[in-house]
């Protein structure tokens, strides 16, 4: 990769430093004002119900318990991000500090990774290496990315484990080795181990940075053809090693079978609904990457019209190599969710770090051209709206700490409920069911076994002390509706 830093302009420190404090602006008002409310989606709830079970003893490592009416056995996904939150509850106790801190370090790292990866990839370009906060900002707005950080998914994790294995793969071709040099062969096969932490966290769509070899090959020719195709034999060795030893014994083999029936083989199916796949998922490429797609055309017309970052054409540029690189890396992550007919928009979360690190690449010469134009004053002036931006962001998300945040009726619904079947009871155990819709509020499953460890079963099929009715069962013979609020459903309560 040649230097073109000297055919560019480079903006004063002050307004390098200014462009850093916006970022820090960013995530406080794309992450941190969420992830410091009460409220937690759903999956990001269980997930962290499932982490706090296993730091008290209930379920084991192998076989994650949720409830004792739903998901009792957890099968849903691996169980990798459970047991490190549950370390976190083992050391800290039952807090929800402990999941929401466990997203914010996801975030922290994976945020490293991807500087460390930026500035490997773009070592000989100081031009866009300084444009790294640009990067980070377009994956934030980029699809679901800040809300998947803001509530704890599963994608989290993944993208630290996928970040770790292409970076190490980069570092492994950073210079020329023999074939059989051991620092590179160790670095690939750790990329392989980075890999099955990747399966161990959401399954199979953790395995595309096994196409990392073969895609840096495609766009920069090295290494040698045998010597991509050798490292790549080695990753997926340690991949089936890895998995071969899971299946050796009886506990991991049978969780293992358990995920690819209840989550794998029915999603895969279409037995858990269809959200769109095929061809659909490209649309949703595009849509994920919608506010990216429209920087890059606007850096474009702005390049056109008043010639910035226009020092070199684009297509001679290595910066083009270094963003087709990342962006086939993420079409690598994304294009295989077409082959399941379920696909929600933060499936792509992990993918999206790559997508926008390259298209970064493409409009941050434009962009660093035109903040160098930045001079004294109004860089100073620059400087100090920035810091006025992060200043006001801080309070804001200092006024949201503690707040019961989207999910406030439900958060309202599952304590009304506690309190009255449980009365001051200490260790509560109510017997309590629920009609087919309220049977469905997955979230108020969730706040209910995460606050207050009440599960809740199918009225169908037991007898319960208490009732969380709708309006298709208000009128069950033999109970009577009580006066707590937790509209749009009722609480019944058995006559004796």
């Amino acid at each position: 990769m040649s230097n073109n830093s000297a055919q560019s302009p480079l903006p004063s420190q002050t307004v390098i430093n200014a462009v850093w404090i916006l970022l820090c602006a960013a995530v406080c008002l794309q992450i941190l004002v969420q992830l410091v409310h009460v409220s937690m989606f759903f999956d990001g709830g269980i997930y962290a119900t499932v982490a706090r079970n296993l730091a008290e003893g209930r379920g084991t490592m192998w076989a994650p318990h949720f409830s004792e009416t739903l998901f009792p056995t957890f099968a849903e996904h691996p169980p990798l991000m459970f047991w490190l939150q549950a370390i976190g509850f083992s050391i800290f106790g039952d807090t929800i500090a402990v999941e929401k801190g466990f997203s914010l370090l996801t975030f922290i790292v994976s945020a490293t990774l991807l500087f460390k990866l930026w500035m490997r990839l773009n070592k000989d370009d100081v031009v866009v290496q300084k444009a790294f906060p640009l990067a980070l900002v377009m994956a934030l707005i980029a699809g679901r990315v800040n809300w998947g950080f803001a509530n704890g998914l599963l994608d989290n994790l993944l993208a630290v484990f996928s970040l770790t294995a292409v970076l190490l793969v980069v570092i492994a071709y950073d210079r020329p080795a023999p074939a059989l040099s051991a620092k590179r062969l160790a670095l690939v096969a750790t990329a392989g181990l980075a890999i099955c932490f990747s399966l161990m966290t959401k399954g199979p769509v953790g395995l595309f940075p096994l196409a990392a070899p073969a895609i840096y090959w495609l766009v920069f020719r090295r290494p040698a053809f045998l010597v991509m195709v050798l490292d790549s034999l080695i990753i997926l060795a340690v991949i089936v090693l890895f998995v071969a030893t899971l299946y050796a014994f009886e506990a991991s083999h049978e969780a293992l079978d358990r995920y690819v029936t209840a989550q794998l083989a029915s999603s895969l199916s279409g037995a858990r609904g269809q959200y769109g796949g095929g061809l659909y998922v490209f649309r949703k490429i595009l849509g994920v990457n919608g506010y990216s797609l429209a920087i890059l055309a606007l850096t474009a017309l702005v390049s056109w019209r008043f010639g910035l970052g226009r020092s070199i054409s684009l297509y001679r540029d290595p910066r083009f190599k270094r963003a087709a690189f990342l962006i086939l890396i993420g079409m690598s992550a994304s294009l295989p969710i077409a082959l399941s007919p379920r696909v929600a928009n933060f499936y792509f979360n992990t993918s999206l770090f790559f997508y926008s690190a390259g298209f970064a690449i493409l409009v941050s010469p434009t962009i660093m051209e035109a903040l160098s134009r930045l001079r004294d004053e109004r860089a100073k002036i620059f400087s100090m709206a920035a810091l006025a931006v992060l200043v006001a962001s801080v309070v804001i998300v200092i006024a949201n700490i503690g707040r019961s945040g989207t999910d406030t009726r439900t958060i309202e619904q599952a304590t009304a409920i506690e309190r009255t079947v449980c009365a001051g009871q200490s260790n509560c155990k109510p017997s309590i069911s629920a009609c087919e819709n309220a049977w469905q509020d997955w979230a108020l499953h969730t706040y209910m076994q995460r606050f207050y460890k009440i599960s809740i079963a199918k009225q169908a099929e037991v007898v319960a002390d208490f009732i969380i009715a709708d309006a298709s069962c208000a009128d069950l013979p033999g109970y009577r509706p009580l006066k707590t609020d937790i509209t749009p459903y009722v609480l019944l309560k058995r006559q004796v």
